[in-house]
């Protein structure tokens, strides 16, 4: 890159923000992260980079973190899809919205060039039965209710509405290395254990290569229109299918169980419930058992057309994906 100004990348430690910023640093720039605690994202091992300790809602850690920066790519987010109670809410909101606009309130008076805000489809949600929604899929109250969406949405509309010079990516379900929390992992990891796989007998999601998604963003950063927002997908699959692609990049041919969404509510609520005894999101709670019906399904369209947005096949992600589960040993 010509530049030689900084740019910053939050939520570094995270899986899209990791492989956006090991794309950065191939490309030359001259990467700073915004971290806590002194956290290294995996990611980036092996490149040198640029640290800022502080939090997302620090005013002064993010104000030195902006300081210089040519492009600010906000990646950083709590993935919460429920809560035990109104607290354990508010701290969703205080990284994903109140930060957010920490981020943008900085920039802007930084003079940082442009800022590029991930969102998600979630923040669009999804289409009506038998349709597939696009950026201009309109919000249904309540269809998604979980905190991450609702934050998230939030969250992208500041940004949308930002003085500073602002595009928005909403990527789909993501799969690939650098997996690190993990994110698609919980849905991917039990399908290499066990002798059963259960799949539910409707619903699916669109499906993305991670590394497709980060090509996405850097075009939107470079290429996109100003406040717009660019769905960042790739195959749309149910999950029987991405399953099924799943087990046949593994070798493996387990029994498959239909799940009934009837039974997925059951277990919702019952995780639901150790939740609350916890206080601690459980693995599988009731807005998941809800959401695991609904088909997912984005197009990327628009994307494709003015970024020249990649498509990958999904086996390589899944490929990729595993590997890197098998040698970080999850």
């Amino acid at each position: 890159m010509s530049d030689a100004r900084p740019v910053l990348v939050t939520g570094a430690t995270g899986f899209f923000g990791g492989n956006l910023a090991r794309a950065l640093a191939e490309r030359g720039a001259h990467v700073r992260v915004l971290v806590r605690g002194g956290r290294r994202p995996v990611a980036l091992e092996g490149f040198e980079y640029e640290i800022v300790d502080g939090d997302l809602c620090d005013e002064r850690a993010v104000a030195l973190a902006v300081r210089g920066c040519r492009h600010v790519y906000h990646a950083a987010a709590q993935l919460v899809f429920w809560c035990a109670n109104a607290k354990a809410r508010e701290a969703v909101w205080r990284v994903n919205v109140d930060g957010t606009r920490a981020v943008l309130r900085a920039a802007g008076a930084a003079g940082v060039d442009r800022v590029l805000h991930v969102s998600t489809v979630d923040a669009i949600d999804v289409a009506a039965p038998g349709e597939i929604a696009d950026e201009t899929t309109d919000w249904p109250p309540g269809r998604l209710d979980n905190p991450y969406a609702a934050s998230k949405r939030e969250a992208e509309a500041l940004a949308r509405q930002a003085g500073v010079w602002t595009v928005v990516v909403n990527p789909a379900f993501m799969i690939g290395p650098y997996d690190v929390k993990p994110s698609s992992g919980r849905l991917l990891l039990p399908l290499a254990r066990g002798p059963l796989v259960g799949y539910p007998v409707r619903g699916g999601t669109c499906c993305v290569d991670v590394r497709d998604a980060v090509a996405g963003a850097l075009a939107a950063i470079e290429r996109g229109r100003r406040g717009e927002r660019y769905i960042l997908g790739g195959e749309n699959l149910t999950y029987r299918a991405l399953f099924a692609r799943a087990l046949a990049v593994l070798g493996r041919r387990p029994l498959n169980v239909p799940i009934s969404s009837g039974a997925a509510r059951v277990a919702g609520r019952v995780f639901d419930l150790f939740g609350r005894i916890t206080g601690r999101e459980p693995l599988f709670p009731s807005t998941l058992a809800r959401a695991a019906f609904m088909d997912h399904y984005y197009s990327s369209a628009k994307a494709v057309r003015e970024l020249g947005y990649p498509q990958t096949p999904i086996e390589q992600a899944l490929r990729d994906a595993f590997a890197w589960y098998r040698q970080s040993r999850m």
